[in-house]
């Protein structure tokens, strides 16, 4: 098990991380380029459980679980590419996966996909946006060509989309995607 502390708030949150079988059969160079960017992402998320077991999915990008007596598995797709090298999985992939740990430990983050990717849109800095979000609307160009300009709209209008969802507007996703099409284009 590989422990590294990260701090939030000034609060010193320690983190666990098991690998899976599979996952230990990874490289230890991409290996730690996983831990790398979980270690990066992981202080936006401070609702998530403390341990957590890292594995191989092959089915989706990412996939997150938690069990009844709390225990986390997140699940990631690391490729191997045509030439030989492994795709290690994009900060977005991780930071969505890690918002749906966040969605099951507190009721303050609505369930579902498109309400996890505007969730994550808002508390990521936009150098973490490295993709287009997987299931909001957004022109077919746009999630081809994602850049940093965009990734900055993305999450400037996620944080408004937000403000609105606490001032009681309840299609504050339909909001976002609307102003973010109305601005991107």
């Amino acid at each position: 098990m590989i422990k590294y502390s990260s701090t939030i708030g000034g609060l010193n949150m320690l983190l666990e991380i098991a690998w899976t079988r599979k996952a230990l059969s990874l490289t230890p160079k991409l290996r730690d380029e996983v831990d790398r960017r979980v270690r990066r992402l992981h202080p936006y998320f401070p609702e998530i459980r403390r341990k957590m077991k890292i594995g191989l999915t092959r089915s989706y990008d990412g996939l997150a679980l938690q069990s009844d007596d709390g225990v986390v598995k997140l699940m990631l797709d690391v490729r191997k590419a045509r030439n030989g090298d492994y795709r290690s999985p994009t900060f977005w992939t991780i930071a969505h996966e890690l918002m749906h740990l966040a969605q099951f430990n507190t009721n303050k983050i609505p369930a579902g996909e498109r309400a996890c990717d505007l969730h994550t849109l808002a508390r990521l800095p936009p150098k973490y946006i490295d993709e287009a979000p997987s299931y909001l609307v957004i022109a077919k160009n746009i999630r081809r060509n994602w850049n940093s300009e965009y990734a900055s709209l993305a999450h400037e209008i996620a944080r408004q989309a937000l403000r609105k969802r606490t001032n009681g507007v309840r299609n504050y996703i339909a909001w976002w995607e609307e102003k973010f099409d109305n601005r991107a284009t």
